[in-house]
């Protein structure tokens, strides 16, 4: 008899995999040390989140190296790899930020990310996730409430460090394998 493979395993960034926001990772160091570009920021915005977030990220990049970790999702991540299992990043971040975690990591089979068609968040990310793999069932990581609509249609559900009326949504809906606990770190890489 040949078993059959498990779904991948889709995990978001912002908040999952790192300790805060890219986006705001990057507006800060932007307010920081280029407050000028801030002001064209309302105008990409008009055009919607996606075409912001290309804009920002095509000024800045965090760099991987100095954002902050979660050693648990990481060995997790790492494990379910070494297993065989498809591991990918699903983010609503910009697809720069979300290659550059990709390369910086050596973790991932495939990468979902905002670009300037769709801003890949909430129920959107569910439809990119298939739309992009090819595949109905799903497994996902995630950690907010723009989450919720992706645990609800993923198989199993994994929260990492979730408020409490997330967690209790989350619960209510979707069927959570399990919970991380957040204590991030600084060293992610390879």
């Amino acid at each position: 008899m040949t078993q059959v493979p498990e779904p991948p395993l889709c995990v978001d960034l912002d908040g999952t995999l790192i300790e805060g926001d890219t986006l705001r990772i990057s507006l800060r160091h932007l307010a920081v040390r280029r407050p000028w570009v801030l002001l064209a920021v309302p105008f990409f915005l008009l055009r919607g989140r996606a075409s912001m977030k290309a804009f920002v990220a095509g000024q800045f990049v965090p760099d991987p190296a100095r954002l902050t970790w979660r050693p648990e999702v990481l060995e997790f991540l790492r494990e379910e790899r070494m297993r065989g299992r498809r591991v990918v990043l699903a983010t609503a971040a910009n697809r720069r930020i979300a290659e550059r975690v990709a390369d910086y990591l050596d973790l991932f089979d495939a990468v979902v990310a905002t670009d300037l068609e769709s801003n890949v968040k909430g129920a959107n990310k569910a439809v990119q996730i298939r739309k992009s793999l090819g595949c109905n069932e799903f497994d996902y990581m995630g950690d907010s409430r723009a989450d919720l609509a992706v645990f609800r249609t993923a198989r199993l559900s994994y929260l990492v460090d979730a408020s409490p009326s997330v967690r209790d949504a989350a619960l209510k809906l979707a069927n959570v394998a399990r919970e991380f606990p957040g204590r991030p770190t600084r060293s992610g890489g390879k």
